[in-house]
C-alpha cells in the first residue's frame, strides 16, 4: 500500500474576539507570524490567511466559512492541505465548537496542525486535546465572570461601562477607567431639547423631534434628513441625561453617576410624568415670521383659536389676514387685517411697560427677596442631606431583610419599596446640591430677566420669531381674546407682570419722590413682591 503523501499546502486561519483587540492590539498579526514560522519549517506552502473577529464560543463565523469554502475547493487537487491555527484558544473556546468545527475541516480531507499544541488523530490524542478544549472553555467563562463582576462593581460606583448615549462619549478618567464627557455641540442640542419638553416649550415628542432635525449638526437623520421616532423616546426617558444610572438586569439601582448631567434629575423626572400624561397635540408648523401670532389668539365668537393666510386682492397683490375659520361660527371668514391687530397687541404691551419709578420699587424688592433665598440656603441644604442621610439608613435595613426573608412574595415587595428608596435618595442628594449658593452676583443672574421686565414691547418690536413667541408665553398665562371691532381685549398675565401691575396700582404710595435707599437686609418678614402688607424699605412707613 502506497504510503500517504506529506501535505505541501496550507491556510492560516486566526481569530480575536473583539475589534478593540484589532485597533489596540496586534493579535491577529502576531498570530499570523507564528503561523507562517511553523509553515515555513514544515514546508508548507501558505496559499491563503483567514481571520475572524468574533468569539471564540461562536460555531456560525464569517471567516471559518470562507476556510471551509477553500478545503472544498482544494478537496478536488491530489495533494493534501493543512489548516494552521496558532493556539486551541483561538480555534474555539467551547468544547462542543471545537468539536463541531474540527470534524467539517477533517469531513473535508484537511488536517489541523498547531505550533504550540498538537491536534491528535488517535484515540489518546483526541482525548487530550478535547481536554485542552475544555480549560480553553474554563477560561474564557472565568474570564466573562471576572469582567462581569468589574463592571458591576464600575456600575455601582457610578461609571457606565456600556456604549454612550448621544452626546457623550468616552475619556480617560482621572483615576483608572473611562468616563463619560459631553460633545459639543450635540450635548448642549439635547439638553435644550429635554429642558424644552420639561418646560413645555415642547409639547410632545413628536416637536422635540422637530427640534432636533432642524439642527444641521445632529447625527442619526435618514436620507430625507429624519430622525428616528423610537431614538427620540430613547433620549426622553435615558436617566444617563440626569447624571444617574440604573441596569436592573445586574442588580444595580437607581446609582447618581460620576459624569456631567445635562438635566437635573427632578427634570427627568417632570419628563416621564409628562410622556406617561395625556397626549397633547404638536404645535403647529404653519407658525412663522410672518403670523407670529398665530396660535395665540381666540376668536371672541367661537372661543376657537385665530387661524391666518395670506389673500390675493384683484389687483394680484397679496394682503396678510388673521381669520377664524371655525364651522358654525358667526365671525367665519371675517378677516382683520394682520397690521391692525398687530398694532392693538403692541399696545397691549406698551401699557404693561412700568414706569421707571415702579420698575425701581420692583427691583428693590426682588433684591430683598434674594437676600432672604442666600440666608435659608444653608438651612435647606443642612435638611435635604439629612433625608438623604435618613433614606440610606433605610435603604440599608430593608437589603438586610431582603436577605433574611425566603418569601417570594415579601422579596418582591422588598424590592418594589427598595427601588422607591433609592429615587428618593436620588431626588435628595441632587436637591442638596441644587441649594448652593449661585457663583454669579444678583445683577449677573437677573440682568436679562429685569431688561424683559423693564420693555417687554421693545423685545417683541425687535426680536425674530422664537423670541416673540418666547414673549407671548413669558407674558401672558393664556391665549387672548380678539373681536372684529372689540380688538384684543387684556389678558391674564403671569405674575412677575401681575406683581408689576400690584406694585404700580400703589405707586405713589410706595415710591417717594426722592427715590429708593439702597437695599438692606431685614431682621423679619423679609420683603416678598407678593406678599402684603409689608414694610416700605425706605421709610419704614407700614403699608396695607
Amino acid at each position: 500500500m502506497p504510503s500517504e503523501s506529506k501535505p505541501t499546502k496550507c491556510i492560516i486561519y486566526t481569530r480575536v474576539s473583539s475589534q478593540k483587540q484589532v485597533n489596540e492590539g496586534s493579535g491577529l498579526g502576531s498570530q499570523e507570524r507564528t503561523c507562517r514560522d511553523y509553515a515555513e519549517r514544515q514546508g508548507y506552502e501558505v496559499i491563503e490567511v483567514v481571520a475572524d473577529v468574533i468569539s471564540g464560543r461562536k460555531a456560525e463565523r464569517p471567516g471559518m466559512q470562507a476556510l471551509l469554502q477553500s478545503l472544498r475547493d482544494f478537496k478536488h487537487n491530489t495533494e493534501k492541505c493543512v489548516v494552521i491555527v496558532d493556539d486551541i484558544s483561538r480555534f474555539a473556546r467551547d468544547v462542543s465548537t471545537h468539536t463541531a468545527l474540527r470534524d467539517k475541516i477533517v469531513s473535508l480531507g484537511a488536517k489541523i496542525e498547531s505550533p504550540t499544541v498538537k491536534f491528535g488523530h488517535d484515540a489518546s490524542g483526541k482525548f487530550m486535546e478535547l481536554i485542552m478544549a475544555a480549560i480553553a472553555e474554563h477560561d474564557s467563562a472565568h474570564n466573562a465572570e471576572r469582567s462581569h463582576r468589574r463592571t458591576v462593581s464600575r456600575l455601582k460606583l457610578g461609571f457606565w461601562t456600556f456604549s454612550s448615549p448621544l452626546g457623550y462619549d468616552y475619556t480617560k478618567a482621572p483615576g483608572g477607567g473611562k468616563l463619560l464627557v459631553r460633545i459639543e455641540p450635540l450635548a448642549t442640542h439635547i439638553q435644550e431639547a429635554l429642558q424644552g419638553f420639561a418646560d413645555g416649550r415642547f409639547q410632545s415628542p413628536v416637536e422635540v423631534k422637530r427640534f432636533l432635525e432642524s439642527k444641521p449638526d445632529f447625527p442619526n437623520k435618514n436620507k430625507r434628513g429624519k430622525l428616528h421616532y423610537d431614538l427620540i423616546k430613547r433620549m426622553l426617558t435615558n436617566p444617563l441625561y440626569a447624571g444617574h444610572l440604573e441596569y436592573p438586569k445586574w442588580g444595580v439601582e437607581l446609582t447618581k453617576a460620576q459624569h456631567e448631567p445635562l438635566i437635573s434629575y427632578s427634570t427627568f423626572l417632570i419628563i416621564q410624568d409628562r410622556l406617561k400624561g395625556r397626549a397633547t397635540a404638536p404645535v403647529r408648523k404653519d407658525i412663522s415670521a410672518d403670523f407670529p401670532l398665530r396660535g395665540f389668539l381666540i376668536c371672541e365668537a367661537c372661543g376657537y383659536p385665530l387661524t391666518a393666510c395670506w389673500a390675493r386682492g384683484r389687483s394680484g397683490k397679496k394682503y396678510p389676514y388673521y381669520l377664524c375659520q371655525h364651522r358654525g361660527c358667526s365671525e367665519k371668514g371675517k378677516s382683520i387685517p394682520r397690521e391692525e391687530l398687530e398694532q392693538l397687541f403692541g399696545d397691549l404691551l406698551k401699557k404693561l411697560v412700568p414706569t421707571r419709578q415702579t420698575f425701581q420699587l420692583a427691583e428693590h424688592m426682588f433684591k430683598a427677596a434674594w437676600e432672604e433665598r442666600r440666608l435659608t440656603v444653608l438651612s435647606e441644604k443642612k435638611e435635604w442631606l439629612a433625608k438623604a442621610k435618613r433614606l440610606e439608613k433605610s435603604i440599608d435595613s430593608l437589603i438586610e431583610r431582603l436577605v433574611q426573608t425566603s418569601d417570594e412574595r415579601i422579596q418582591a415587595a422588598y424590592e418594589k419599596r427598595l427601588a422607591e428608596l433609592h429615587q428618593e435618595r436620588a431626588i435628595a442628594e441632587e436637591a442638596a446640591a441644587s441649594v448652593a449658593l449661585p457663583d454669579q452676583s444678583y445683577e449677573e443672574m437677573f440682568e436679562h430677566a429685569m431688561v424683559f421686565l423693564s420693555n417687554p414691547y421693545k423685545i417683541w418690536e425687535n426680536g425674530q420669531l422664537q423670541t416673540k413667541r418666547s414673549v407671548l408665553r413669558l407674558v401672558f398665562s393664556e391665549p387672548l381674546v380678539v373681536g372684529r371691532f372689540s380688538g384684543v381685549q387684556t389678558g391674564k398675565t403671569t405674575i412677575p407682570f401681575k406683581a408689576l401691575s400690584l406694585i404700580q396700582t400703589m405707586d405713589g404710595k410706595l415710591v417717594p419722590k426722592a427715590g429708593l435707599e439702597p437695599a438692606r437686609p431685614l431682621r423679619r418678614g423679609i420683603l416678598n413682591p407678593l406678599r402684603l402688607p409689608f414694610r416700605h424699605l425706605g421709610t419704614g412707613t407700614q403699608i396695607s
